[in-house]
């Protein structure tokens, strides 16, 4: 059933690939995202592999991209920063020479490479978003069939925390066990997703990404619809048992009010103000009369543990924040052990080298920790230049933002806050952004906004051409008018 399945959407793939359609291969690219999990849940053994089929789809959807563009347009993405193409450079020569350190030191090229397609991938799927946001209506498909799948997702996530027994409704594995207090221990729910951890980032995601279409949304019922939908992925993080998804849906909002206060026009704000509460007054009676009381007597327990959010905080930024990097300094000599030392294989590579080295495990779990312990201190100095002027872009490309129409400027700003509000979530869990899957959405929802440029450019362009043809027609209407001789 599995390898049927599997042949179905590679052949789906090929075949749309083969026609050089790249943007319906990342549709079913995403699709394959969805279907991987549930797949590696009913197949024997539950291959850790699996993991990596939508980055197989990714890879290839881009190779056909390239072809069709021909070229790496660096200068089209950061034209706001001319000076990032060198930077690029020495990053790329970052890697590579890491690279070698790695392979030196634990002789495992599976390892290089996993750990090399850490830093690789994202900087791929950055130019992969940002091809789709110069495409913006195949940029709203995109994020409308995958708030689709999120949908059908989260409705098995329903079903997994109300003890439906079925193999695709558990985590793989043993699962993990979290322990909301003394005396009570439970599994979160994790639905068709492979973990409780990889579900709560999902649904936090799509209630992101909802939210955002259902701001920039111009008619007022999908506005409204688009919003409830976000509050509806939003709750249902809770029943995963994993406080940083509640964490990185509030940095959105944060974020999103604070650039959208900045861009946004009067009438606008009053829109969105009034969605926005007409929303939390379907929503309440909703949770309090229907929601509440089917979910049964343990949900108290969840919702309890969600409240002690900013506790876990204070200790994770303690602990795999300054912690974890004064210790990756300690154990990398500053200089850095190579790509993959921290990185999380699934058990699918045992090397004895890595095990050797005491705390990587412990390193490796924050983003700061795993970045010093692998690339060093250059390495992190190199870095953080390239942030400081990708930050200048973003910065540039907001200012840009006026320019174009407020339905457009309102969902590039979701995405942009989408992706910011995920620094601190990898700062403080950065295995989880191993995960192929949400590097793609990331990179997607940040390679978008880089295309704003573009998106302005072509903007002028097609009013230059109106302007154009309405001087044609008013010359050819002026002559018409002539008498004739």
């Amino acid at each position: 059933m599995t390898i049927l399945l599997l042949i179905v959407l590679f052949g789906a793939l090929a075949a749309v690939l083969l026609d050089g359609n790249w943007r319906t291969g990342l549709m079913v690219t995403l699709l394959i995202g969805f279907a991987q999990d549930p797949l590696r849940k009913i197949t024997p053994d539950q291959p850790s592999y699996m993991v990596g089929l939508v980055l197989i789809g990714f890879a290839l959807c881009g190779a056909v991209l390239l072809e069709r563009t021909g070229r790496f347009n660096m200068r089209a993405m950061f034209w706001t920063v001319p000076q990032f193409d060198g930077w690029v450079t020495i990053y790329f020569t970052l890697i590579a020479l890491q690279s070698l350190n790695s392979f030196a030191r634990f002789s495992d090229i599976r390892l290089t490479a996993i750990g090399a397609a850490f830093y690789l991938a994202p900087a791929f799927g950055l130019w992969v978003g940002f091809q789709v946001g110069c495409h913006l209506p195949f940029l709203k498909r995109l994020l409308t069939l995958y708030l689709i799948g999120s949908a059908v997702m989260a409705v098995t996530v329903y079903l997994s925390f109300q003890g439906v027994d079925h193999p695709s409704l558990k985590e793989v594995g043993e699962g993990l066990l979290i322990t909301f207090r003394y005396g009570f221990s439970a599994q979160g729910a994790s639905g068709f997703w492979r973990t409780s951890e990889i579900a709560s980032w999902q649904l936090s995601a799509a209630a992101c990404i909802a939210a955002s279409m259902g701001i920039a949304s111009q008619k007022p019922g999908n506005q409204i619809g688009l919003l409830l939908m976000a509050a509806g992925f939003a709750f249902l993080t809770i029943l995963t048992g994993r406080r940083k998804a509640q964490v990185l849906v509030m940095a959105f909002v944060a974020i999103y009010l604070l650039l959208f206060s900045r861009r946004a026009s009067p009438a606008s704000k009053e829109r969105v103000i009034s969605s926005v509460i007409g929303v939390a007054g379907i929503s309440y009676p909703l949770y309090a009369f229907f929601v509440s009381e089917n979910l049964g007597e343990n949900f108290g327990e969840y919702t309890n543990r969600s409240l002690t959010i900013q506790q876990d905080l204070v200790e994770r930024f303690d602990s795999q924040g300054i912690g974890a990097t004064l210790r990756a300094i300690e154990i990398s000599d500053g200089i850095g052990m190579g790509v993959g030392a921290g990185a999380s294989t699934g058990g699918l590579i045992r090397n004895a080298a890595r095990e050797s080295i005491r705390s990587v495990g412990f390193v490796s779990e924050g983003g700061g920790g795993r970045l010093i312990l692998e690339l060093g201190v250059p390495g992190m100095v190199i870095l953080g230049v390239i942030l400081l002027l990708l930050g200048l872009v973003l910065l540039r490309n907001f200012r840009l933002l006026k320019q174009l129409p407020q339905s457009v400027s309102a969902l590039l700003m979701g995405l942009l806050s989408f992706a910011l509000a995920n620094v601190p979530a990898f700062f403080s869990a950065a295995q989880l952004y191993g995960d192929p899957f949400v590097l793609i959405l990331m990179s997607l929802s940040l390679g978008s906004f880089l295309a704003i440029p573009t998106l302005v450019s072509q903007q002028q362009e097609q009013w230059a051409q109106w302007q154009q043809q309405q001087l044609e027609r008013q010359a050819l209407m002026e002559r018409s008018s002539q008498p004739l001789a």
